[in-house]
């Protein structure tokens, strides 16, 4: 955990089974009974087969979907936002790409609509850890860079990014990972 924050800036790290268990204790620790906000285009199958949705039923965290599959704007976001908003939760398109007429918000203009009690948390999916500037600067983003942007929590794969044993692995702010 003390090299993942080395690796990483955050503040502290969690490794937990996968990536699919590190999304549920998120999402079960803080949007149960609360509305957790995704975009349309973001509502993906992870690895094993896991859900985005039905992870989310199972937390007792309510959906809040925004945007159509391929646009999603801002105001979306914003509008969508209320008393029962616990987070924005964010997937990472690590598994395929949408091409042609599509966008979505930056995490930065995300973490702008963050407000008090409003957490913004990114799933990176496969997960990176070193920028490698041979390979372009449209290549994976790295885990430091998605905190940097805002993410108060980022969830990732440890057995897909490092070739390890099956892990998921959560890191941000010290308060949210305790």
């Amino acid at each position: 955990e003390e090299m993942l924050c080395r690796l990483t800036g955050a503040e502290d790290a969690l490794i937990v089974n996968n990536n699919a268990s590190g999304v549920f204790l998120i999402l079960n620790q803080f949007g149960s009974g609360r509305e957790v906000i995704v975009s349309r285009g973001e509502l993906i199958q992870i690895g094993g087969g896991f859900r985005i949705p039905d992870i989310m039923a199972q937390t007792g965290a309510r959906l809040i979907e925004v945007g159509t599959t391929n646009i999603t704007g801002i105001d979306d976001y914003r509008r969508a936002i209320g008393d029962g908003t616990a987070m924005i939760f964010s997937a990472h398109r690590s598994n395929f790409t949408l091409e042609g007429f599509a966008s979505s918000p930056s995490l930065l203009e995300l973490a702008a609509l963050k407000g008090e009690g409003v957490l913004l948390v990114r799933d990176m999916g496969s997960g990176n850890l070193v920028r490698d500037d041979r390979l372009g600067a449209d290549f994976e983003p790295t885990v430091s860079s998605e905190l940097s942007q805002g993410s108060d929590l980022v969830c990732f794969s440890g057995d897909k990014l490092l070739g390890a044993c099956q892990a998921g692995i959560i890191v941000g702010r010290k308060d949210h990972v305790a």
